[in-house]
Formats: structure tokens, C-alpha cells, sequence
């Protein structure tokens, strides 16, 4: 299955291995096949230091971590992604979250769900109609895990 994974997934997964995210990242089979756009390791890089103290790893231990995610995803520059699904992208995200417009763009460009665990944005999407979403208990019902 193909997904376009968020920032709070990702962050899940940094933060714990175990969680809910990380184990369907790492144990889903057949393997997801996880897709983000680059504003994803922005993303983590400004908040490295909040995932350090939450996470209570050392640095070199979250670079460990870090590339073990980075190993199941796919990263995609945003010059790959037409301008017809950015304008759509962000007509969608505008009075949810404008930053998560690349995820939105992502998501109609590969024309794949987007995998997220942000309530306020399935629920805002979904009332503009947006169809192409998943949160991770949809996807455990659907791997049937």
C-alpha cells in the first residue's frame, strides 16, 4: 500500500518505536511504501531539539533512529509536484493548517491517501470533500492488524 506519511507520524515514530505509527512504519506487511514531501526533514529539523528532550535519546541515538524511519520513506522535492495541485493543495488546507499544504499536494500528486494523525485536518478536509486521507486506525482495520 502507498502513503503519503505526515509530520505527526513521523514524529510518533521518532519518539517511540512502539507506538501505534512506528510499529505499522516498521511491521506492516506487505511493507507500506511511505512517501513525504522534503518539508518533512524541515520540518523535523526545527524541532530536533523538542523530539531530543521527549524522546530523552542522545543525539546520536535519534540520527540512529532518525535514518532507520528515513530507510522506509520516500522523500519527493516540491518541484516534482505540478502547480495545479499545490493551488489545489492549498485552496483545501486554507482555514485548517496552511502548512500542511505539502502533504496535501503530495497526496493529489501520487493520488495516494494521506497517512495523519491530525484530527483537526482529516476533519476539516473531509468536510471540503477531500477524500484522499487515512488515520492509523483506519489503516490497522484495513491491514487488518
Amino acid at each position: 500500500m502507498k502513503l503519503v506519511v505526515d509530520a505527526n507520524i513521523v514524529f510518533s515514530a521518532l519518539l517511540s518505536p512502539h507506538s501505534e505509527a512506528g510499529r505499522l512504519m516498521a511491521s506492516a506487511w506487505p511493507p507500506l511504501e511511505l512517501f513525504a514531501p522534503e518539508a518533512l526533514k524541515v520540518e523535523i529539523a526545527l524541532h530536533r531539539e523538542k523530539l531530543l528532550k521527549l524522546s530523552r535519546l542522545t543525539v546520536a541515538e535519534m540520527a540512529i533512529v532518525e535514518d532507520r524511519v528515513f530507510e522506509r520513506i520516500t522523500v519527493i522535492p516540491p518541484e516534482s509536484i505540478g502547480s495545479h495541485h499545490w493551488e489545489r493543495a492549498f485552496d483545501l488546507v486554507k482555514g485548517i493548517d496552511e502548512r500542511d499544504d505539502h502533504y496535501v499536494a503530495l497526496a493529489l500528486h501520487l493520488d495516494q491517501p494521506l497517512w495523519t494523525g491530525d484530527k483537526k485536518l482529516v476533519s476539516g478536509l473531509r468536510r471540503k470533500g477531500f477524500k484522499l486521507l487515512i488515520t492509523s486506525d483506519e489503516l490497522r482495520k484495513q491491514l487488518g492488524v
